[in-house]
């Protein structure tokens, strides 16, 4: 089954709004500059990252079918916003400041060190190293 056999999906909303397939976000046309066309279709992106994924799979975006179903979190599980952190609720939702979805907060029971902080610990003892020096 082809995507031109499935059942066409708009990507425009009534007031004239377009729809990023990625990531649902909605904006005015010629607002975003990544665009992408698919089959005669053109596309509108909010950013690069989501236009290369779109050509990379855009049967993922267009056919509901084809996508993978996420389980469900468990009730009670807090949910945040990516840009926002501070934005906490019970339950999905979208973001009050910035409008974008809010994801569910995930816990790890992975007790390796972070790569990120061992570096980052590492360049501020060079830093501190170095700076004494000159301090005094």
């Amino acid at each position: 089954m082809s995507i031109a056999d499935t059942k066409p999906r708009t990507f425009t909303t009534p007031d004239g709004r377009v729809v990023d397939p990625v990531c649902g976000m909605m904006e005015r046309p010629g607002v975003w500059p990544h665009t992408a066309g698919h089959e005669g279709t053109t596309f509108h992106f909010c950013s690069a990252g989501c236009r290369t994924k779109f050509v990379a799979d855009p049967r993922r975006y267009l056919d509901p079918e084809s996508r993978p179903i996420a389980p469900s979190p468990p009730a009670g599980t807090i949910y945040t916003c990516p840009m926002d952190p501070e934005i906490r609720q019970e339950g999905p939702g979208t973001c009050p400041i910035c409008g974008m979805a809010l994801e569910p907060e995930t816990v790890s029971l992975d007790d390796a060190p972070n790569p990120e902080r061992v570096d980052f610990a590492r360049r501020l003892k060079v830093a501190a190293a170095l700076t004494l020096p000159v301090f005094l």
